[in-house]
């Protein structure tokens, strides 16, 4: 190429990236206008939806635009999520990422997206602790004497999950290795039907969370042995954490977020950030959040980012040690 030819053809890159770049500035700055899309990859009613709907309201407020809610139901959160990652980066659809996102990463083959790489992560929403129960007829007394048993019979103590991979069977898998006991898995199909063969005496044992558990511990129907949050539960402050316990690997809390395709303008990452940190700081948000057994949960950008990285490593490894897949 002729040294002209070089530098005409440098000069019309250059001028369509200097068009590029202020088309997107320009967008960013009329964002939004037009309404906002959260893609909640789960059921409507559930938790998940519940969580989200308050702080889409509170957005809306901020933005000045409709945010509305779009459900996505799936096995690991998969459809609503691979949705959000194919979506334009232009802030107009967003998704509600989760700690079943890090899990399913090594369960599923071939979702067509990496929960790490193929999202700029907004922030964090909430965060809620795992509480180990059993039912009061089964004979433990407490956390010590759950493992004195197992230990000595080991596979004596079933426990009921809501299926291989969940929250649940992976704090369980955990437990068993930092303690050395063995306890035989139950997998269910979901969180209710798992709950459902406790309380009937059906399986004595089963991590889930407070929402789920606070109601049959109120009843007397459950007894808590352990929470795994970094803090004791002020709705059951002489329970002590895993950690009190001298397990602190067991401190876990799963958590839900907010993200945007990869590749959204760091402007409008930022406004929606600011709108999350307002929905978060209002009454009503906290009371829905503390309704459904979770606390409140601020990060920056960067620090979700880096939970989603170090969640999805951590889980990534133990679901590869245990040989699970989901398909």
């Amino acid at each position: 190429m002729h040294s002209f030819d070089r530098r005409r053809a440098l000069a019309t890159l250059g001028a369509l990236l200097a068009t590029a770049t202020t088309a997107q500035a320009q967008g960013s700055a009329d964002w939004p206008s037009r309404p906002i899309r959260i893609i909640v990859p789960a059921p409507a009613g559930g938790p998940y939806d519940r969580t989200i709907r308050p702080l889409a309201q509170h957005m809306s407020q901020v933005l000045k635009q409709p945010v509305v809610i779009d459900n996505k139901t799936s096995a690991g959160n998969i459809v609503g999520t691979q949705m959000a990652a194919a979506a334009p980066p232009d802030g107009y659809t967003l998704v509600a990422t989760g700690m079943l996102n890090t899990i399913a990463q090594s369960m599923y083959d071939g979702i067509g997206f990496d929960i790490v790489r193929d999202f700029e992560h907004i922030g964090t929403i909430g965060e809620g602790a795992q509480w180990l129960v059993v039912r009061p007829d089964a004979g433990v007394k407490d956390f010590a004497d759950l493992l004195q048993q197992a230990r000595r019979e080991p596979g004596k103590f079933d426990y009921a999950s809501s299926g291989a991979g969940s929250t649940g069977h992976l704090v369980m898998e955990q437990l068993q290795r930092a303690t050395g006991v063995k306890l035989t898995h139950v997998p269910y199909k979901g969180g209710a039907p798992a709950l459902q063969d406790v309380l009937a005496g059906v399986v004595p044992l089963t991590v889930i969370p407070l929402n789920s558990a606070l109601a049959p511990v109120q009843a007397g129907k459950l007894k808590v042995l352990a929470v795994s949050s970094a803090q004791r539960s002020p709705l059951a402050p002489q329970v002590p954490t895993f950690a009190e316990l001298g397990y602190p690997q067991l401190t876990i809390s799963a958590w839900i977020g907010l993200s945007a395709p990869k590749g959204t303008p760091a402007p409008i990452v930022r406004r929606l950030h600011a709108a999350l940190a307002a929905a978060q700081a209002d009454p009503t948000t906290r009371k829905q959040l503390e309704f459904e057994g979770m606390t409140a949960l601020s990060t920056t950008p960067e620090q979700y980012a880096q939970l989603v990285r170090s969640d999805t490593e951590r889980w990534g490894q133990l679901v590869r040690s245990l040989n699970l897949k989901a398909n």
